[in-house]
């Protein structure tokens, strides 16, 4: 199985008129079978962990990454 990092970001302007992505939160999750599964485990957390009934009350998007494949997975790509 793979380990994805998601990261939670609210979009911003700066004083200047410049928008940014200020970054929320990252939100590790080991052992995923699917990049989907574990966007959705990461906004079950973010919204458990805020106490929110929606995790976009306080992020606009979201980004994930591969941080880990395991042997595992990676044995297993190639059947």
């Amino acid at each position: 199985m793979t380990t994805y990092r998601v990261k939670f970001f609210k979009n911003l302007v700066s004083s200047d008129g410049h928008p940014f992505k200020c970054l929320q939160k990252v939100v590790d999750i080991r052992r995923s079978k699917s990049p989907e599964r574990a966007v959705e485990a990461a906004k079950h957390r973010f919204r458990r962990a805020g106490h929110l009934a929606d995790w976009k009350l306080h992020a606009d998007t979201l980004e994930a990454e591969v941080e880990h494949v395991s042997a595992d997975a990676s044995a297993g790509a190639g059947n």
